[in-house]
């Protein structure tokens, strides 16, 4: 049989146009389930717009997606004359596929979750950000590598772990990945960090050493995060420790947005 002719992808420019106001794609990574990854991407997002930033989250974990109930974002994204326009709740444009399946189970194969976030990065009228976060899925597979092909230069990794074996093990094959697909790893964050953060941190700490990354922080285990995620309030979410130490854990990549230019286009 003769092979079958390059399919053009003509969604591929159209995410570009999509993308050409945002200054920086932050990918908020951990390569498996478990570790609060998406509480993380979420509690960012909000913090970058608290900082005065304007910022964004895409949901691209399009299988089990939650920011749309992180922020209790409900309906769907209104038509604009330039494509999809995502609801803004507490200054942080937020999209996920849940707006649309509005909490059905979204029964996908192949490569249907992949073809979800293409439409809806192709769709989506984000306007000028200085951020847009990631909530990416936990695995490695087609998603990762269509949002850390996205304008290298201007995408960064943050990966989430626990301090146990097994997590650290998985983001260490996360880390690998990035370093082979040239795409700048910001730091890691330990997750959950229970007792004493000496004890606890040996995990994330080896991890950074081995890749010569920041360990960003080490956020605590917070029982108020449940009930702040129950409330389904972003600003609930702000108010806990593990918010206040995302924040400070986040610092220094928050002020190198704000002193940044604007980004060169073209």
């Amino acid at each position: 049989m003769p092979e079958s002719e390059p399919v053009l992808d003509f969604r591929r420019g159209m995410i570009d146009l999509r993308l050409a106001g945002t200054k920086r794609i932050l990918l908020v990574m951990s390569g498996k389930g478990g570790v609060g990854k998406s509480v993380v991407s979420a509690a960012l997002a909000g913090i970058t717009a608290a900082s005065g930033l304007r910022a964004g989250l895409m949901d691209a974990d399009i299988y089990g997606p939650s920011s749309a109930l992180l922020f209790g974002a409900k309906g769907l994204p209104t038509e604009g004359e330039s494509g999809l326009v995502p609801p803004n709740i507490g200054g942080v444009k937020v999209m996920s596929v849940d707006l649309f399946a509005s909490g059905r189970p979204i029964p996908l194969a192949g490569s249907g979750a992949n073809e979800i976030l293409l439409e809806l990065l192709a769709l989506t009228d984000w306007g000028t950000l200085d951020c847009l976060v990631v909530d990416m899925p936990p695995a490695t597979g087609d998603i990762m590598l269509t949002l850390t092909s996205l304008r290298k230069e201007d995408v960064g990794a943050v990966v989430v772990t626990m301090p146990d074996r097994l997590s650290t093990s998985v983001a260490h094959r996360v880390l690998e990945l990035l370093r082979g697909g040239g795409v700048q790893t910001v730091g890691v964050l330990g997750n959950m960090v229970r007792g004493s953060a000496k004890n606890k941190s040996s995990g994330p700490r080896k991890l950074a050493e081995e890749f010569g990354v920041p360990l960003l922080g080490l956020l605590p285990y917070d029982f108020s995060v449940a009930s702040a995620v129950e409330k389904g309030k972003i600003d609930s979410l702000l108010r806990t420790r593990f918010a206040r130490s995302l924040r400070r854990s986040m610092s220094a990549y928050l002020r190198g947005m704000k002193n940044a230019g604007p980004r060169a286009v073209g």
